[in-house]
């Protein structure tokens, strides 16, 4: 009869971890969504030391206030961006804005996880940072207003 019960209890623990582990994983996944539903940032591009687009991305488009592309590397011309037409997901971060970004010398590799994500589509610009590079030139951080249903989880 004991190992008919340790049986069922094996299975109830079992039960239980998984049940905590998923729950966990939620809790963080919502988490991570409500963190991005509000402002968040995401990178458009790398500006070069002498203020060339080294690279811009590719899926993201900058719009003035008309619709219209902007393609210059300037920052004055960047400073009208009031929009982004986004073609494919773009991962969405915390605001670094003008400040230096912090090295991730020493730190362990992580496994990949899901992160929070732009879906394709039109989103309102609120402002443009320029985070320095440690080699050189500085990110295209651009701040954007998003809703939950606008975000999309991407594994990274």
């Amino acid at each position: 009869m004991k190992p008919f019960i340790r049986h069922f209890t094996d299975i109830a623990c079992r039960t239980f971890k998984r049940a905590c582990g998923l729950a966990l994983f939620l809790s963080l996944l919502h988490g991570s969504i409500a963190q991005a539903s509000d402002l968040a940032c995401l990178t458009a591009g790398r500006l070069d030391a002498s203020g060339q687009w080294a690279p811009k991305f590719d899926g993201i488009v900058l719009l003035d206030s008309a619709g219209k592309a902007i393609s210059s590397s300037k920052k004055a011309d960047l400073q009208a961006v009031k929009a982004l037409q986004i073609t494919e997901p773009a991962l969405l971060s915390a605001c670094e804005g003008d400040r230096p970004l912090a090295s991730g010398e020493g730190a362990p590799v992580k496994p990949k996880s899901p992160v929070p994500a732009a879906k394709p589509g039109r989103l309102a610009v609120v402002g443009i940072g320029y985070p320095q590079l440690r080699v050189g030139g500085a990110l295209v951080e651009v701040k954007v207003q998003i809703s939950a249903d606008q975000t999309t989880m991407v594994l990274r």
